[in-house]
Formats: C-alpha cells, sequence, structure tokens
C-alpha cells in the first residue's frame, strides 16, 4: 500500500513564500533602477544647464539628495540638489577655482523632464562658494615684484583666529588666553576671517621659512589679504623679527587681492572663509532660475 507523503501543505506554502520573496526583490531591483535611471537624466538637465549658465568647458557634476528621485519626481520639486565645477579658470591669475552650489527647493515637473522640453528650472533657495586654492594665492602673491623678496615658493594656508592674528598665544597671560579662546568660538560667518599664509620665501638672497598671520576681508565682492604679524627662520637670522623697514616690505610684498568674478545665479556675496589649502567666498539668493 503507498503511503502519501507527510505535509504537503507546509511544503506548498513555502514555496509560494519563496516565489513572492523573489518577485518582491526583483521588483524592488527594478525600481531602484528606474530611480537611479530617472536621477540620472535630472542630473544630466540640470548639468547642461550650469554648463551653459557658468560658460563651462566641461559639464559639472550634480547630485540630487533625498531617499528616492522618483518620489520627488512626482511632486515636481527636489529638496536639496549639489552642483560641483572644478578647474574654473578666472583671467591668468586664478586657473583652477573651484565652484559649489547647492539647491533647495528645485522645481521642475516630471512631464517636461520625461519628455525633453525642460527649459527653465526654478529654484527657491541658493548657496554658493567659490573657492581659491592655495596654487592661485601663490601665483597671486608672486606678481607682487619686490626687491627684497625675489620668490615665493610652497605657500600654504590655515584658518586661525582673528585674537591669533593680533597676538601670538605663547605671549598672553592665561586670563587672555581663556577670552581669546571664547571670542573664537563665537566667531561665525563674516566678510573677515583669520588667516595664515606660509611659504618659502627667498629674502635677499637667502631661503626663508616665513608664517604671516593676517586678515582676509571681502570687499565688493573681492578678497583682500592683509598681513598682521610675521614669524620667520632662516640660516642667517634664525627664528627672529625683521628691522621695521624690512619688515613692511615683506608685509607689502605678501599683499594681495583676489577677485574670483561674479557668483553664479546672482548669488550676493556676504562672507569669506579659510579652510586648509583655500580661500572662499560665499553668499546666498533667492528665487533663481536656472537657464534663463
Amino acid at each position: 500500500m503507498t503511503q502519501t507523503p507527510a505535509h504537503p501543505a507546509p511544503r506548498k506554502r513555502r514555496k509560494a513564500v519563496r516565489r513572492l520573496v523573489v518577485t518582491f526583490v526583483v521588483l524592488l531591483g527594478l525600481l531602484v533602477v528606474a530611480d537611479f535611471g530617472a536621477a540620472a537624466v535630472f542630473e544630466y538637465q540640470v548639468s547642461k544647464r550650469a554648463r551653459e549658465q557658468f560658460h563651462l568647458t566641461d559639464d559639472p557634476a550634480v547630485k540630487v539628495g533625498g531617499f528616492s528621485f522618483l518620489a520627488q519626481a512626482i511632486s515636481g520639486e527636489y529638496g536639496h540638489v549639489m552642483i560641483d565645477a572644478k578647474g574654473v579658470p578666472v583671467e591668468d591669475t586664478l586657473r583652477d577655482l573651484e565652484v559649489h552650489i547647492e539647491l533647495r527647493g528645485v522645481q521642475a515637473p516630471l512631464s517636461d523632464l520625461v519628455s525633453g522640453s525642460l527649459r527653465e528650472v526654478k529654484v527657491r533657495e541658493v548657496e554658493g562658494q567659490v573657492k581659491v586654492k592655495a596654487s592661485d594665492v601663490n601665483r597671486a602673491v608672486a606678481e607682487n615684484k619686490s626687491p627684497a623678496v625675489r620668490s615665493i615658493t610652497n605657500l600654504t594656508i590655515d584658518p586661525v583666529s582673528e585674537q591669533d592674528v593680533a597676538t601670538n598665544p605663547d605671549d598672553r597671560t592665561d586670563t587672555e588666553q581663556e577670552a581669546a579662546e571664547r571670542a573664537a568660538d563665537a566667531e561665525i560667518e563674516d566678510t573677515t576671517a583669520g588667516t595664515r599664509i606660509c611659504a618659502t620665501i627667498d629674502l635677499a638672497g637667502e631661503e626663508t621659512e616665513l608664517c604671516t598671520f593676517g586678515i582676509i576681508s571681502l570687499v565688493d565682492a573681492k578678497m583682500t589679504f592683509t598681513p598682521g604679524r610675521l614669524e620667520l627662520r632662516n640660516s642667517v637670522l634664525g627664528a627672529s623679527e625683521l628691522p621695521p623697514v624690512l619688515d613692511a616690505t615683506v608685509k607689502q610684498a605678501l599683499t594681495f587681492t583676489l577677485d574670483p568674478g561674479e557668483l553664479p545665479f546672482t548669488v550676493t556675496p556676504t562672507a569669506v572663509t579659510v579652510d586648509s589649502g583655500m580661500l572662499s567666498v560665499k553668499g546666498t539668493a533667492s528665487d533663481v532660475v536656472l537657464g534663463s
């Protein structure tokens, strides 16, 4: 007598569940692919218009933020879009600028995106930033013809507090140092920022390691660096201060003004910032149109 296999129903249920899981995974994969594909189309459209707006030779990088692009596309508004362009030249001195743009509240109807008829992209809020690298700053400083400073190389940039520009921390009392630290913690982005610029210079024929502590200021959308105190060391002077006349000459040689050009999307410059290796000017704008 043939016996019926035990418990066939649970086995069938397991197969059904397995098929359901596989189907769900396939559908999820298709949705992810569709999401990435749609995002790529949108990023290309924005990149093309940004290239025209910035007069670039190459398309800038565009990245859409947020978890699901398709959900944003259906609504016709994208919460956060980032645009990055590198190697942007401005005249002869500034040859390697970086432009970083953050767009919030980007409006682009899905129907226009799908049909390829997207002509304008409206943006509720824009934050723009232009970054000047140390190599371009080195080039700008080298253009200052000084009889005392014959060459400037290996220039580096670092942020410091405005208190450190005014006085050497080693010369402060404990009370003065605590006050300086509190003031530094309270500093916010503004039209001035403390900066330390170090370089190797040829000072009257002697190779000298020099650091100047100064203020970078935003004036008429341009960045101007005004040196304050100097720290230097070479084989003749050791670590010392310069005579007043030579000190003034070196500071004049290290003074410079950078014009990074207009910020994109009619953004009005409102602040300068200092990061390791670069100086930046930034600003914001509201209700702008990309591609108009």
